[in-house]
């Protein structure tokens, strides 16, 4: 009997082991589980961190080249060539654009660093050093600026220019694609001509008035055409004539194989110089 009370208490005290070690594992995970999500957020936080920081860097590592060639150039003797003129421009206004990028993203770090789970002493120190260099930077671009203006660079209009030179071509090009389309249209209207082949009754129905043409002309009735490509005219009729004006030497009407009457134009300035419209009648 006493065997039997022990082995129970045996038993009792190994279940009660085991549901405190069950309980005492699961805490366990979700503390582990805990931190480790902490430390998944910080990572991010810290790779977000160390990409800006690196594109600061590479930005003021690309100012540091465009430095150099101004501060060779500034020291070069003599006026400054247009080529030279161009070039500083275009560095300065890429100079220009880095440090406000810059500017834009160590400020985005500072607020991180306010508002994130990482407290990095050395982060801060790194935001630190970058906005010392945004400052020293803009304090020797400025100076550069200045020295370069010295030499006639005169870099603030140079900037305006390069800024304004984009908009200025496109203007440009819309301005002589305007200006030639207008030269064209023009062009067609000076050479435009009419003229319609039909018999009386649909001359005398549609009140043609061969002496006032631009007063009963119907413009749907008239084929348009160019005078200096038109130098034939078929009338597909054994009988035509000529009811508008043009230079009798300018012209002929000559008769075909098939006895149909075709018109052709010797000269056209000649024969469209006392009228731009062409009527022909036919029966």
């Amino acid at each position: 009997m006493k065997k039997i009370f022990l082995g129970c208490a045996v038993l009792c005290v190994l279940f009660t082991s085991c549901d405190y070690e069950s309980k005492a594992y699961k805490a366990l995970k979700m503390q582990n589980d805990s931190i480790m999500a902490v430390q998944e957020r910080q990572s991010a936080e810290l790779d977000e961190y160390l990409s800006i920081i690196q594109d600061v860097d590479s930005g003021f590592e690309a100012i540091r080249q465009s430095q150099n060639y101004m501060t060779v150039t500034s020291s070069t003797e003599g006026d400054p060539t247009s080529e030279m003129r161009n070039r500083v421009a275009d560095n300065m206004y890429m100079i220009n654009s880095i440090l406000a990028d810059n500017k834009a993203k160590i400020e985005e770090l500072e607020k991180k660093l306010d508002n994130g789970n990482i407290k990095s002493t050395q982060l801060k120190k790194t935001v630190e050093r970058l906005s010392a260099t945004l400052e020293q930077k803009n304090a020797e671009i400025t100076a550069l600026q200045k020295e370069l203006e010295q030499k006639d660079y005169k870099i603030d209009s140079l900037l305006l220019e390069n800024q304004m030179i984009n908009s200025q071509a496109n203007d440009l090009a819309a301005e002589n694609y305007a200006q030639q389309k207008t030269l064209q249209e023009q062009d067609a209207q000076i050479h435009r001509v009419y003229y319609l082949i039909a018999n009386r009754k649909t001359i005398k129905s549609n009140n043609i008035d061969v002496k006032n043409m631009r007063s009963s002309l119907r413009t749907s009735l008239f084929t348009t055409a160019d005078m200096r490509q038109l130098d034939r005219l078929d009338t597909n009729s054994k009988y035509a004539k000529i009811l508008t004006k043009h230079p009798t030497t300018s012209y002929e009407l000559i008769k075909g194989s098939d006895r149909k009457y075709s018109l052709i134009i010797k000269n056209p300035s000649d024969f469209w110089s006392t009228s731009k419209y062409l009527l022909i009648q036919i029966d």
